[in-house]
């Protein structure tokens, strides 16, 4: 007879594994089948994120202290499998590699360790259906995210109280949505709680002598992703819109952080405009960003940002 747990138990795990190297389920406070597993001081798989990802950067380290599951057994379907992140620090630099990420082969890494559901005894139509309804209804929470981009002398540091992904209805509410209907529009809604964004200088060991007064100062926003798929079994959307909204946003600078600030935009431009760029052209481009000088194209102001997403998350 087949056991709900026997096959939900493996597929959480297996999709949380892809992402961190030391998952050990049996190192853990682990009862899923009880409603909630606990896991503390995780390694994240830095080459994944980046293959995930696909940005001009570089993952030096990942750290998350810890992870929980929460699965509401008696209410799969009616209420999400909640993954809760607490403390999850991240430092990144700015890609060198001259090899092309897209020509190289994706090695994904196996969930050794973690035993594969049998699902011989259970309808496929039945399983494909639950798959479904969980993996799309997951939501996800971090509580303190901090990331790093260092860039020679330049420490840019993200500071997060929160950050929550959920699915949404057509009034943007928080919503569990029925994944079997025919329905080919995804709606996604990121609210990032307290965002404050530093900008200091470094010096030669790496310290920072005197901090400088946050760029933003716990900012608040929520972010509404909309998606749109040729088909409701499409993997990809066609089409994708990304909205923010922010009450309000207190943006300064110091006269430190000023040339700071023109060779990170200086470096965003060149990476926008280089994006199409030889792997030469990008090692010059990696080599130009140094010079604190702002470069705007002929044809505009050079200030659309690309904006990258998590795939993974559509």
């Amino acid at each position: 007879m087949f056991k709900l747990e026997s096959y939900i138990t493996p597929l959480l795990l297996s999709y949380v594994d892809r992402y961190i190297k030391n998952l050990k389920p049996e190192d853990s406070q682990f009862s899923l089948w009880g409603g909630d597993a606990l896991f503390s001081n995780l390694d994240l798989r830095l080459d994944v994120l980046e293959q995930e990802l696909q940005l001009p950067f570089t993952f030096v380290n990942g750290h998350i202290h810890e992870l929980r599951i929460h699965v509401p057994w008696t209410k799969l379907g009616s209420e999400p499998v909640v993954i809760t992140i607490n403390t999850i620090e991240c430092i990144l630099k700015l890609s060198t590699d001259t090899t092309d990420s897209d020509s190289r082969p994706k090695k994904y890494p196996s969930t050794r360790g973690l035993k594969r559901p049998d699902i011989s005894e259970a309808p496929p139509g039945y399983v494909q259906s639950l798959i479904n309804r969980v993996v799309s209804n997951i939501c996800i929470i971090c509580n303190n995210v901090v990331l790093k981009y260092v860039e020679d002398d330049i420490v840019l540091s993200l500071n997060i109280k929160s950050v929550e992904l959920f699915n949404a209805n057509e009034k943007w509410e928080k919503a569990f949505v029925d994944t079997n209907m025919a329905d080919t529009i995804s709606r996604k809604v990121i609210y990032m709680q307290d965002l404050t964004v530093c900008l200091d200088k470094r010096d030669a060991s790496g310290k920072i002598e005197t901090y400088q007064d946050p760029l933003l100062y716990r900012c608040s926003s929520t972010w509404r992703m909309y998606s749109v798929y040729k088909a409701s079994h499409s993997k990809h959307p066609s089409l994708t819109r990304i909205h923010m909204y922010c009450e309000s946003l207190d943006f300064s600078l110091t006269d430190q952080q000023l040339p700071m600030f023109l060779r990170l935009l200086n470096l965003a431009i060149a990476l926008h405009n280089g994006s199409n760029l030889t792997s030469q052209e990008n090692v010059k481009v990696h080599e130009d960003v140094s010079e604190p000088k702002l470069i705007l194209p002929e044809d505009e102001l050079g200030l659309n940002f690309v904006l990258y997403s998590y795939k993974s998350l559509n």
